[in-house]
């Protein structure tokens, strides 16, 4: 039997983040929540099948922290949704014969503090693969991981489900059947529906009294109207968000505050260890995680030229943790001795990014732009390997203090293109230099710290990293999983 795609137009949704949406928001804090109990939600959704729509009851289950500290990690753990599909819906089934049925299911979440919530994926729920009988109704079961949640202040956590989208694998029982068929379906909760999942407590840190100006705040830092301090308005960069403007430039609007909005994206590629005459290549994209735009300023310069200043930050998440997927690369050591070592770089805070558009200009009116990301990041070396043998180095063998590595991009925005080289939002190469500091910590039985200064520790190694473009919140495009770039010399 040949089966005949079908696939729902549907709208991506990539909700929008409330305007306390924190700075890694699906980041972990300092630790994980403990102490769990488990929620089951039986939610009304309907459906847009290519018959038509219809009403599909949907179960959802979690573990969820009873409470959580400010500052600590939330994750719902044992997530697993469970519906039944109608068979007379999905055309797509054969009438006359099994099918296997599998795929994979996303389920939008918000979680609410103090009023204002924050849109949460969980995507890339592995829908375990089941067989669908003629003329049966389909029971599947879908389940993973899901992205943490940090509260940055104190007040209870709600969590709600909100759209569901499945991508479903069709595929014939008999082997001499076509290809499989893909079924995308579309799901909203019912209006009279109430889509509550749970609530984790976070408790205010004892001693420790609610900040006033946090209210309404979610599960991170309000954004407030800032007072407008004392300034100097002929001082570039006044104010504690120093911008990184040009000294004779004069200040004429801000620094304010402004509602970040959040996005996520890959980046890969190669940082060179001159002392080695090589180059670490980061090859597994590394997630990023942004909040972009929370503060703004304008500047006129000399010759009429004008500035727009931008502040957005972003961190990794690797495995819940702020960095880059681990790196494993083979040297010649002193120029002789093949060595093997696996790097870990680690963000030590959130990295700063500063953008600096100028005015249009009067011939091709495009707008070029600077965009500098600042970041210090722990760099440490494990499963290390000479001419073959295991060299125990022990779990600490590091740097003595963070790496700083500048990356610069440039581009430009205008029409026909409408962006040019480097932007935050697209992505593109990134360029810099970092000094590798010296090493402490190495050896389990034998301090090696001299020999890997030696060998790696030095200044002015050149990185390129490539970031891909960005998924961004209320933007469809690149949503919800990004591209992932290749690393470029």
């Amino acid at each position: 039997m040949i089966f005949r795609a079908l696939r729902t137009r549907r709208t991506a949704q990539a909700g929008a983040v409330g305007v306390v949406a924190l700075l890694a928001g699906l980041m972990p804090g300092s630790g994980v929540a403990s102490d769990t109990r488990v929620i089951d939600a039986d939610i009304g959704y309907t459906c847009a099948f290519g018959s038509g729509a219809r009403q599909v009851a949907v179960n959802v289950s979690a573990e969820f922290p009873t409470s959580s500290p400010v500052g600590t990690a939330v994750r719902p753990e044992q997530v697993r949704l469970g519906l039944t599909l109608p068979h007379a819906a999905l055309t797509e089934l054969p009438a006359d014969g099994t099918a296997q049925v599998s795929g994979s299911a996303r389920l939008a979440t918000a979680v609410t503090q103090n009023g204002t919530p924050t849109d949460v994926m969980w995507q890339q729920l592995a829908v375990e693969e089941v067989s669908a009988a003629p003329d049966e109704d389909v029971v599947i079961e879908a389940a993973g991981e899901v992205p943490t949640v940090t509260p940055r202040s104190a007040g209870d956590m709600v969590f709600t489900a909100g759209a569901l989208d499945l991508d479903l694998v069709l595929r014939s029982g008999d082997t001499t059947a076509p290809d499989p068929v893909v079924v995308s379906l579309s799901c909203t909760v019912d209006p009279d529906q109430q889509p509550e999942l749970g609530t984790v407590r976070v408790p205010a840190p004892i001693g420790e009294a609610p900040d006033p100006l946090a209210t309404p705040g979610g599960p991170g830092p309000a954004v407030r109207e800032r007072a407008a301090a004392p300034v100097d308005p002929s001082v570039a960069g006044a104010g504690d968000y120093d911008p990184p403007v040009p000294a004779d430039c004069t200040l004429i609007y801000g620094p304010v505050e402004t509602p970040a909005r959040g996005a996520h994206g890959y980046m890969a590629g190669y940082s060179n260890v001159n002392k080695q005459k090589a180059a670490m290549v980061f090859k597994d994209p590394g997630h990023l995680r942004l909040q972009l735009n929370s503060a703004t300023a304008a500047y006129m310069c000399p010759e009429g030229k004008s500035l727009t200043w931008l502040k957005s930050e972003a961190t990794l998440d690797y495995d819940g943790k702020p960095q880059m997927p681990p790196a494993t690369s083979t040297f010649l050591t002193f120029g002789f001795m093949p060595t093997t070592a696996t790097l870990e770089l680690e963000l030590t805070e959130p990295a700063r990014i500063d953008t600096l558009a100028e005015g249009p200009d009067p011939v091709t009116r495009r707008r070029p732009e600077t965009t500098t990301s600042t970041q210090e990041m722990n760099l440490r070396l494990y499963d290390v390997k000479v001419n073959g043998t295991p060299l125990d180095v022990g779990p600490a063998c590091r740097t003595v203090r963070p790496v700083k590595l500048v990356l610069t991009g440039k581009g430009s925005t205008g029409r026909n293109p409408a962006t040019e080289g480097y932007t935050v939002k697209t992505g593109g190469a990134l360029t810099g230099f970092a000094d590798i500091p010296a090493f402490s910590g190495c050896g389990a039985t034998e301090d090696l710290d001299d020999v890997f200064t030696a060998a790696v520790s030095g200044k002015g190694n050149f990185t390129k990293m490539m970031q891909g473009a960005l998924c961004v919140d209320e933007v469809p495009l690149n949503c919800p999983e990004p591209p992932r770039p290749l690393p470029e010399r």
